[in-house]
């Protein structure tokens, strides 16, 4: 079935896809490059939104019907002058998407797919896979805090993408004859990058690493030595050691300016890094947490009632709350204070964090209603898509529009630097 994007908010760098380079204070449809400017709509399905400062990633997945073969693709707008969009916009800013084009068969990567994305303040990352074959992953852009995750060289931005290695880790597994990488998820901060690896030895042994690289001065890679050094991050991965459940596996990782936030199986939170806005506050003491996101200095998570908490920076309404609260203030997690309750009649099934703004998406469970996108928080460019650029301090329904006639269903929500996308089916 096909799917439209429409986004909204900051667009200096024609970040938002939708053909221009002004801001948009209400959701416009987005441009891809290969079809016909009058119909938005895109049959690939989109798998994942990855947004900057100035540039985004999109993957997309498009399944053969008659042999069910399944191709994905990468897309890119914005801007790519530091390379972070690989061959893309590195003269001028793409306003609208264009696939990107790794030249994978040409780097020895034959067959391989793009699996996972995800942005820092200008660098870009990208899992490959390839079935039988150990994992890659690639970095593209800036190399400011050590991001591209490959050492300090000046020459970083002659090639189109570099490969992250983990041979220089102590890590006896890799060494061992099989021996298979497999990440397992990749997140990114402003300027910090943490990825699941899983070395895989045999059937039956395999052994799961937490690695990260890039700012560390406020110990949000685990090291809390970085106060004082010249360089305060690390160029190359380091194994993180996750506080407090050594036995308890990570199953989602959430990044913020300066902060860490990990998901375990058990679902309780453990935390690294800054707590100056108190966005890590008491976490450790919540239970049954199903997802959890941040904001640059804020925490938000969805217990397994539905109920979502906040805590943090509340200088732009960012924690949902109709209580002022001076920025400085020492706040608990508390739960966002939506104008319907959060039972089982409404569900908030899904959020998505940017630089300081929240969006949720809700469904009804019993009835027929269509799901609906609500938002908060920082508003100077206009990306709660509500004609205002102004601060909204409890949650607003952004989605669907009154003025929405083709009925189109919210089926996925992504959020960036003062920016907001909604993937929408007709």
């Amino acid at each position: 079935m096909p799917f439209s994007l429409v986004s909204c908010g900051s667009n200096a760098h024609g970040q938002l896809a939708n053909g221009t380079l002004d801001d948009a204070h209400t959701f416009q449809f987005c441009i891809f490059e290969d079809e016909n400017a009058k119909n938005y709509s895109t049959s690939e399905r989109i798998i994942h939104i990855a947004t900057s400062g100035n540039h985004v990633l999109l993957l997309s997945e498009f399944t053969e019907e008659s042999t069910g073969w399944t191709n994905r693709s990468l897309w890119g707008c914005g801007d790519g002058q530091s390379g972070q969009l690989g061959n893309l916009g590195r003269n001028e800013d793409e306003t609208v998407f264009r696939r990107v084009d790794l030249q994978l068969a040409e780097h020895g990567l034959e067959n391989y797919q793009p699996r996972l994305i995800c942005c820092s303040w200008e660098t870009s990352y990208v899992v490959l896979s390839c079935e039988g074959k150990p994992d890659v992953l690639i970095s593209m852009g800036s190399n400011d805090f050590g991001d591209l995750g490959v050492g300090e060289s000046l020459s970083v931005r002659a090639k189109l993408f570099h490969t992250v290695l983990f041979d220089h880790l102590p890590i006896d597994e890799l060494a061992m004859d099989g021996a298979s990488l497999r990440v397992i998820s990749v997140s990114a901060g402003q300027h910090h990058v943490i990825a699941q690896i899983k070395i895989q030895v045999s059937d039956h042994y395999g052994r799961n690493l937490i690695v990260g690289w890039g700012a560390a001065r406020h110990g949000q890679l685990g090291d809390t030595s970085m106060l004082n050094k010249k360089t305060p991050f690390f160029s190359l991965p380091k194994i993180i050691e996750v506080p407090d459940h050594p036995d308890d596996p990570v199953i989602q990782i959430s990044l913020g300016h300066r902060h860490s936030v990990f998901l375990h199986e058990s679902r309780r939170l453990s935390c690294l890094g800054s707590n100056m806005k108190s966005q890590i506050t008491d976490l450790d003491t919540f239970r049954n947490v199903s997802f959890v996101e941040c904001t640059w200095n804020g925490t938000y998570f969805i217990d397994t009632s539905g109920f979502l908490y906040a805590t943090g920076s509340h200088s732009k309404g960012q924690l949902g709350r109709s209580l002022s609260l001076e920025p400085s203030t020492s706040v608990q997690p508390q739960p966002v204070e939506f104008s319907f309750a959060t039972t089982l009649s409404k569900h908030i099934s899904r959020i998505a964090c940017g630089s300081e703004h929240v969006l949720a998406l809700s469904i009804r469970a019993d009835s027929d209603l269509r799901p609906e996108v609500w938002g908060w928080g920082w508003n100077e460019h206009g990306n709660m898509g509500s004609c205002s650029t102004k601060d909204v301090h409890t949650p607003l329904k952004l989605w669907p529009r009154e003025d929405d006639h083709e009925r189109a269903i919210a089926v996925g929500i992504w959020a960036g630097c003062g920016t907001s996308w909604i993937a929408v089916e007709k």
